[in-house]
This record gives C-alpha cells, structure tokens and sequence, in this order.
C-alpha cells in the first residue's frame, strides 16, 4: 500500500473529529511471536538474574533452585521453538523481515546521526526516511538475534557439557553466556522505553497489539516502506532543503 492507493489518511470529519485511516503493518503470527519471545524472554531474564547476582543466590538453592533451573530451561526451548514456528508457518515474511532487518543503507547512517535530537529533544527535523523496521528497530532486531545465538549456543554446553567439557572450556561458556544476558536486556530496556513510554513512539504498540499503524505516522516515521525508495527520497531532499532555507533565512541580519 503505497503512494497514491493512500493519500490523505488523517482528516476532519463531521462536527470537526479526526478520522484516523490504519494501515496493515504486522500479521497475527508475527505478533503472536512478538509478544511469545517477550515473555520468554523476561522469564529467562528473571531466572538468569537469580542464578547470575550473588545476592540473589539464596533463590538459587535447594528445591527452590532446581525449580528455578528447571522453569529457566522451559522458558528457553520455548525461546527457541517461537522463531522456528514463525519461519514454517510464514517463510516467506521471515525471510523479507530478515532482509530488512540486515540491510544497511546510508538512511541508517542518517538516522543514527539525527536519532538524539529527534527522539530525546523532540526537535523535529527532517529524519532519515526508514523502512517497515527503523534502524533502532533493526538494531534491536539484530542484538537480540545474534544474543539468541550466543544464548542457544553456549546454554547448549551449559546444559549437556557440564563434566563433559574441561573446566576452561565450560567456564567459557558461562562468561559469554552471562555477557548476552547483560547486552540483551539492557537493549529490551531501551526497547521497552521507545516502544511504551516515548511520546514519539505511541504508535509502535498499536501496531504490536492489533496490527495496524497510523497511515500518518507511517509517512513520519516508515516514509521507505510506506512511499517506496523514490517517492520517499524526493520528500526527504525537499524537507532537508526545506530546512536549510529556513535556517539561512534565521540566520540573515
């Protein structure tokens, strides 16, 4: 849905309301395994932190302990089924998100360079046009992919290896597996930030929860995927030169 199939989607109807025009943005697995990997997630999270902080070790103990093992071992396989469930039920979406989600463009570059004053001063300049996914959302992406990775790998000769592997071994392991734990949450942190508290962002949760987004936003915030590359690279040239202007006309004595 691009370009002239939608052109005004915000507009005054009767007695003055806003009528809001959605746009379908994410299907009902990839929600299902957005929210199923969040709670997993934090699960893990919860039981990690109790086998990783020292003072917290006491829960580690005892039949409380195994049971935390054994809840974080669950937790884990299901962690790990979710994407595979998503990629035979939906190849073909996986596989475009991934594309996306590993594509680099100089858009990125722009994005990063703009993505402070944008998002913690409000200041609203013309911002890099991004696809379905904006590059926090595709850096997120990729930390959490490459930290499942790590995670699967060494929880794997966590799990199986232990008086298997020597001792060095094993114990290498655990410290790269302590390391994903600390890298990923604290990326779900900021996720979590943008995503439900950042003015900004409101409409990342919508799309979350039923699927649709604000055809408006989407021109703001998704110009790439919402315009196509062209359409969406004549408006950023004209917004950038747009404030060029007016920033020489600020400037002039």
């Amino acid at each position: 849905m691009r370009g002239n199939r939608m052109n005004r989607i915000e507009e005054p109807g009767e007695a003055g309301a806003i009528r809001i025009r959605w746009i379908p943005k994410y299907t009902a697995m990839e929600r299902f395994f957005h929210w199923g990997h969040t709670v997993t997630f934090l699960a893990l999270a919860v039981t990690g932190m109790i086998l990783f902080f020292p003072f917290l070790r006491p829960l580690a103990q005892g039949e409380g302990g195994q049971l935390v093992r054994l809840l974080h071992r669950a937790m884990a396989i299901a962690y790990g089924a979710l994407p595979l469930i998503y990629i035979i039920l939906e190849p073909r979406r996986a596989v475009l998100s991934l594309k996306s989600v590993f594509k680099v463009s100089s858009y990125d570059i722009e994005w990063i360079k703009g993505m402070i004053p944008y998002y913690m001063f409000a200041r609203h300049e013309a911002m890099a046009p991004q696809d379905r996914f904006n590059t926090g959302e595709k850096l997120n992406a990729v930390v959490i992919i490459l930290g499942s990775v790590v995670f699967a790998t060494t929880g794997l000769f966590m799990w199986f290896g232990k008086g298997v592997l020597p001792i060095g071994a094993f114990q290498a392991m655990v410290v790269l597996h302590d390391i994903a734990m600390i890298v990923t949450v604290c990326m779900f942190i900021v996720h979590f930030y943008l995503a439900v508290v950042h003015p900004l962002m409101w409409a990342g949760l919508i799309s979350m929860r039923f699927g649709l987004t604000s055809a408006a936003y989407a021109q703001e915030h998704h110009a790439l995927w919402y315009y196509g590359p062209e359409r969406a690279r004549e408006i950023y040239e004209a917004q950038k030169a747009a404030q060029i202007a007016k920033k020489e006309e600020s400037e002039r004595p």
